[in-house]
């Protein structure tokens, strides 16, 4: 084990003996306990810390307390032997990879899904969770979904994941310069090229920078009714959510609250091939509120025209100009 390794394990160990006091000091909280499953989750070398640190204290307190089947069993006494001769089959089966990798042929690539403009599509997943895609979207599942964790890539566009419960193997989702963590709940990602929108519809995430090392990355807990963007430059606020706007594209729907007609624009842009122009800057500054139809953008900027009493003219076949009403 190198230093890097060894600073690490200690790091690790350390987190795990706080977690084990903060438990049997009975002042845990329920955020405490969604925090720590949380922990536990994001990464296997803390449960084998745990493992190691349940060792040194006569039980945890918290795993009986915990809203999910408990992911930690004390090990018995003789778990190193077992650990040691575990350890020697692995490096076994590594070293017969490695030597067997040529005759093997190429590595089975990850399973990719999409969707074309318009398009949204369901895929349920060998565990019963399911992913909801949106318009111009692909998804990668890894190849070793199931095994002992739950990986997947939002590679481009927005995804609603519905997640079934299961502790030991955590469900986690890469969308741009965000990874984010789950046990089971549902939560909405929209990725772009300028940044990473997480909504939670039900239960808790974590969401944690993937950083190039350059500095320590950060991490943040959301919980239902909750937003927050990731971009490059790091993680942004936490924000209430008042309504279902963000989702509301499982239903079709495109809700707007003064939203200004070049951003209804984008958006219908994503659904469909019309595009919409504006007759000067005056028309573009307007601003419009409703539900309207994802299926039929013309219908759309049709209600949009009346409402801000503006006339639409057909430039070509997928093009429509919006032009002051003649007074």
């Amino acid at each position: 084990m190198n230093r890097s390794d060894t600073d690490s394990y200690d790091e690790h160990c350390d987190a795990a003996l706080g977690w084990i006091a903060r438990f049997r000091s009975e002042q845990a909280a329920t955020a405490d306990r969604e925090a720590f499953a949380l922990w536990l989750a994001e990464d296997a070398a803390h449960k084998r810390a745990m493992d190691e640190m349940l060792e040194l204290w006569d039980d945890l307190g918290v795993v009986s307390a915990l809203p999910f089947p408990p992911t930690v069993t004390r090990p018995a006494a003789n778990r190193s032997r077992r650990w040691f001769g575990s350890a020697v089959a692995a490096a076994a089966c590594l070293v017969a990879a490695v030597v067997l990798w040529p005759l093997g042929g190429q590595a089975p690539e990850p399973r990719q899904f999409e969707t074309a403009r318009g398009e949204q599509r369901v895929i349920e997943l060998e565990d019963a969770s399911t992913v909801t895609m949106n318009t111009s979207s692909r998804v990668s599942v890894s190849v070793s979904y199931g095994e002992d964790q739950r990986q997947l890539q939002l590679l481009e566009g927005e995804a609603y994941f519905e997640v079934t419960p299961d502790s030991d193997r955590p469900f986690s989702v890469d969308a741009g310069s965000a990874r984010v963590t789950v046990l089971g709940t549902a939560f909405n990602i929209e990725r772009s090229e300028q940044a990473t929108e997480i909504t939670v519809s039900e239960g808790v995430v974590q969401i944690t920078e993937l950083r190039d090392g350059s500095r320590a990355s950060h991490s943040m807990v959301l919980r239902a009714k909750q937003r927050l963007t990731a971009t490059n430059e790091g993680l942004g606020q936490l924000e209430s959510v008042v309504d279902d706007r963000d989702t509301a594209w499982r239903r079709g729907e495109l809700v707007a609250y003064g939203m200004n007609l070049p951003a209804l624009a984008a958006e219908l842009a994503r659904y469909s091939d019309t595009r919409l122009l504006f007759g000067d800057a005056e028309v573009a500054a307007l601003s419009v509120s409703g539900v309207f139809r994802l299926d039929d953008p013309r219908a759309t900027i049709t209600a949009v025209a009346l409402s801000l009493d503006l006339d639409v003219k057909a430039v070509d076949d997928e093009t429509l100009l919006l032009l002051k009403a003649p007074r």
